[in-house]
């Protein structure tokens, strides 16, 4: 396909976001999927849950958009949003006599489904089975590709099942607000591009980032495509609900958030395995830069960098108010990340090659770690549609294997309010024992910042 004919805009045609041009190809993987598995318990009318997820569908454009790509360039080409389509929903009874084997039961499915591909060209882009263990217990699996979708989609997409199966159910309407397309997202994007307050966050990130390259952490051997494993191994580590109920409190405080001392934390661990007091690390943020988006499911979560140097700080409150000063600047002048990669072209210095099919280890030797922070899902106040409607958990993290040569830390509160840090890493990049070590103190840091947060971070002559 010629580039000439797919540029433009027709009635069903519509540009990519920066989000899905796809240079890499690493956007459009099958293996880049969403999976959900929801413990629902109560009566369960199958139609109008069959129905819901149509309606859901018919609501939202993104889950029933196809892609178009250049043959040559993947940064290249246009959306096409399709008239609404049923979502094909199985039904499999499954024989699971007792409680426990039917968690164990759905434990499995979602450690499955992480193992599943689905290709982005499969419209609707929302896959959807029931296993009924009885009349009034079953678990609904729901699978999204990430093209199409973010874990705040993920969010959107319970609430909206949920609202939709009760209004089939008793014949009442829902108040669903409408969402906008996101087809729209791209047109919108490139209009912000040229605003006053676009150029004064190009302005902002070209002094924030001057100078700076992204932090990297040392690989214990050099590493990369030959001598990779199959796959990637994870490191997990957790704070029990109590203690992390103290960690939010201690936040509160400070009048910041568990983010903050998260970012606090790394601060003390990266000064310790690097002996820097400048660190720019690479996060991510809903991407959502106007409110109007915030009821669309649609890809728009956002690599940002937040520099943080922090060699005048003395305490770890010190730290905690940096990282939130930080974090606001960031959010106030937020731009598609290929904006601020035109005005910072340094930034990533050896650490990645954005343009390879390992874009994150471009340095045999270095190693850049990836945040991403998940927040606990929605209440069920806003998602039940029976007696009980939870998402199931696995008892770990687990590692995808989607991004090769990454070093991804990836921040999780589960529904019981136990806190979770899985770090995805390369064994041939790593020693376990190093990822424990980093890990553990990584915890301990962020407990200490809790219980202390006025000690100094530093030791004397440390």
């Amino acid at each position: 396909m010629a580039e000439s004919e797919i540029l433009g805009e027709s009635a069903t045609q519509y540009p990519l976001s920066y989000r899905q041009r796809d240079p890499t190809g690493l956007a459009r993987s099958p293996h880049n999927v969403i999976p959900l598995v929801l413990r629902i318990k109560g009566e369960l009318a199958i139609d109008s849950l069959k129905g819901a997820l149509d309606d859901v569908v018919e609501r939202q454009e993104a889950l029933r958009t196809r892609m178009h790509y250049s043959e040559t360039d993947g940064s290249v080409g246009y959306q096409e949003v399709l008239p609404p389509l049923p979502v094909p929903l199985t039904v499999h009874d499954i024989t699971a006599p007792s409680e426990a084997s039917r968690d164990a039961f759905a434990i499995e499915l979602l450690t499955r489904m992480n193992e599943e591909s689905m290709p982005f060209s499969v419209q609707p882009s929302l896959r959807a089975s029931l296993y009924r263990f009885d009349d009034r217990d079953a678990a609904l699996t729901l699978h999204m590709h990430h093209l199409f979708s973010d874990g705040w989609s993920a969010d959107i997409l319970r609430r909206e099942i949920a609202a939709c199966y009760k209004a089939r159910v008793t014949g009442i309407p829902h108040t669903l607000p409408t969402p906008v397309p996101y087809r729209e997202f791209a047109a919108w994007e490139q209009e912000f591009l040229g605003s006053e307050k676009a150029a004064a966050a190009r302005r902002y990130w070209r002094d924030r980032l001057a100078g700076a390259q992204v932090f990297t952490m040392p690989a214990d051997r050099a590493h990369g495509p030959d001598t990779r494993a199959p796959r990637t191994a994870m490191g997990n580590f957790s704070i029990d609900s109590d203690g992390f109920a103290k960690v939010s409190a201690s936040a509160a405080e400070s009048r910041c958030s568990v983010w903050h001392v998260f970012l606090a934390a790394f601060m003390v661990l990266a000064e310790r395995v690097t002996g820097s007091c400048d660190i720019t690390l690479f996060t991510s943020n809903s991407g959502r830069l106007d409110p109007k988006f915030y009821d669309t499911i649609g890809f728009f979560v956002n690599p940002v960098p937040v520099r943080l140097e922090f060699g005048d700080c003395t305490t770890y409150r010190d730290l905690m108010l940096l990282a939130r000063k930080a974090n606001l600047d960031a959010r106030r002048y937020q731009l598609p990340f290929v904006a601020v990669s035109e005005v910072a072209p340094d930034l990533m210095g050896g650490a990645a090659d954005p343009g390879s099919a390992d874009p994150l280890a471009a340095d045999p030797q270095a190693l850049m770690p990836v945040f991403n922070y998940i927040n606990s899902p929605l209440a069920q106040d806003d998602t039940g549609f029976a007696t009980s409607v939870e998402p199931v958990v696995t008892p770990e993290e687990l590692p995808n294997s989607l991004v090769r040569g990454g070093f991804i830390w990836t921040f999780v509160v589960v529904p019981s309010g136990e806190f979770r840090c899985g770090i995805e890493y390369e064994p041939d990049a790593l020693d376990a024992s190093t990822v424990d070590r980093w890990g553990s103190d990584f915890i301990d840091l962020v407990l200490a910042i809790a219980d202390r947060p006025d000690q100094a971070w530093k030791e004397p002559h440390s």
